[in-house]
């Protein structure tokens, strides 16, 4: 019973926090864009290292939280180094290669920006190892 308290507390505190995170994000965060519907223009006033910072935060909490959903699911320590592993990935190189992208090349890669952000800023790579960790209870089993 106890475990499965924990559990549920994991899972929720991680979604409580993507939730926030997701809804606020307008407020917490610095952009330093506009979305003009045809696209994204940068403001004109655009600071790198707000941006940078900001950005980082952000990762942060969501990649920290999708962690502790991953662990309240699974309740696995390998599953957690694992995601841990790609948490360090995505922090060590692709976000660095993402905030140069934005910062000196912006006009050149924008659209290709766009979906980058989404697997970087957002949480979507820790969100798709649930899928692959059932997958992998899955095989485990037969």
């Amino acid at each position: 019973m106890k475990q499965n308290l924990i559990r549920v507390g994991l899972i929720l505190s991680g979604g409580i926090i993507l939730a926030t995170i997701y809804i606020l994000q307008r407020d917490l965060f610095y952009s330093g864009f506009l979305d003009t519907g045809a696209g994204t223009i940068k403001v004109e006033n655009f600071s790198a290292a707000k941006y940078i910072t900001s950005k980082t935060i952000r990762f942060l909490f969501n990649d920290g939280a999708s962690l502790l959903i991953i662990y309240g699911i699974f309740q696995r320590k390998d599953f957690l180094k694992f995601g841990f592993g790609l948490f360090l990935v995505e922090l060590l190189i692709l976000l660095p290669v993402y905030f140069l992208l934005v910062t000196f090349a912006f006009d050149q890669t924008r659209f290709f920006l766009q979906h980058i952000h989404r697997l970087v800023v957002n949480p979507v790579l820790m969100m798709l190892l649930i899928p692959a960790f059932y997958y992998q209870l899955r095989m485990e089993k037969n």
